[in-house]
């Protein structure tokens, strides 16, 4: 009788751990949408950066920091960009899934995902 919920117990981790996959596939495409625009939609997209450091090779990184309080936690997340020439060559997210969802953008804009 102990395992008579273990089926259903595997069955709901699966369901929550591939609509977890389903969303960050989401995140990564919006980002993906990055690779080669022009730096400056980036700036008009987010403003102005909060980090950003020019590499010996001529790429430079530009870093976006959020930090969004809950009702018991802060949660924290980095946007960060690689240029070169002015055009993104990529575009990563760090940091908890809670401050992501909300500051997360495309190059269109806004791209909340609930």
């Amino acid at each position: 009788m102990k395992f008579s919920h273990l089926p259903l117990l595997l069955i709901t981790a699966l369901i929550f751990l591939s609509s977890c996959a389903a969303m960050f596939s989401r995140y990564n495409t919006y980002m993906e949408e990055w690779k080669g625009q022009d730096e400056e939609l980036v700036y008009l997209v987010y403003g102005p950066p909060m980090r950003n450091q020019e590499l010996r090779d001529g790429r430079k990184l530009i870093a976006y920091d959020f930090q969004s309080t809950g009702t018991e936690q802060s949660l924290y997340c980095s946007i960060n960009f690689e240029l070169q020439d002015s055009i993104v060559m990529s575009a990563k997210y760090t940091g908890n899934i809670g401050a992501i969802r909300r500051h997360i953008k495309g190059p269109n804009g806004p791209k909340l995902v609930e």
